[in-house]
């Protein structure tokens, strides 16, 4: 059986698909989604007042050492390396639970290479983003549960084509946000909302 992908799925699929998830959401993960990116800016101001560089920076060192990575071994791992920045350490000085790229694009950004990470990544650019600025961004972390969440309601775990070319970024992008404002809901909480949601029903945790 072929996977369902973007080819193949209309854009009024899509956005069914994803007022499905949303629907399913129980008010705990409706909380859980509103306070998912508010936390991680928590931890980003954390980082920022330890060694003294802006949120932004701390956000770009978060989300280029996430790929791979859990989350919290992926806020460990962020601190760790820019403690070691800020006390005169080498990159190596450090162990990180992502690609070496991506630990020598996280030191770049401490260096102050902020062009280390930008919109031509859009993944990281946008859980950069939305860390730094939680509600008040205006893009849309699609990882591969957000993939899921546009190509399939089922509530149980279904193969899909989760990669994504840039134009495809693009348009569920558009997608999401237009379905977020429908809510007038935040970008990041929508997106975390649907991501607590469909992890629960393809993972089998409790409501």
């Amino acid at each position: 059986m072929k996977k369902q992908s973007l080819t193949k799925v209309s854009d009024s699929s899509i956005r069914k698909n994803l007022r499905a998830w949303r629907d399913r959401a129980t008010s705990k993960e409706a909380r859980l989604g509103g306070d998912w990116y508010e936390e991680a800016n928590g931890h980003a101001k954390l980082i920022a007042d330890t060694v003294g560089c802006d949120v932004w920076t701390a956000a770009a060192v978060i989300s280029a050492l996430s790929p791979m990575n859990d989350w919290e071994r992926n806020k460990l791992d962020a601190l760790n390396l820019a403690l070691v920045h800020h006390d005169g350490g080498k990159p190596q000085d450090v162990r990180v639970c992502t690609f070496h790229n991506n630990k020598t694009k996280a030191w770049e950004l401490l260096e102050g290479n902020s062009k280390a990470l930008d919109d031509g990544s859009p993944k990281t650019w946008a859980f950069a983003k939305s860390i730094e600025l939680t509600r008040l961004a205006r893009c849309v972390v699609i990882d591969r549960w957000h993939m899921r969440a546009c190509l399939t309601s089922a509530t149980k775990r279904k193969a899909v084509v989760e990669g994504l070319t840039r134009p495809q970024y693009d348009r569920v992008e558009r997608l999401t946000l237009s379905e977020a404002d429908k809510l007038n809901e935040a970008p990041s909480v929508y997106q975390a909302t649907l991501w607590v949601t469909i992890k629960r029903h393809w993972e089998g945790g409790r409501k």
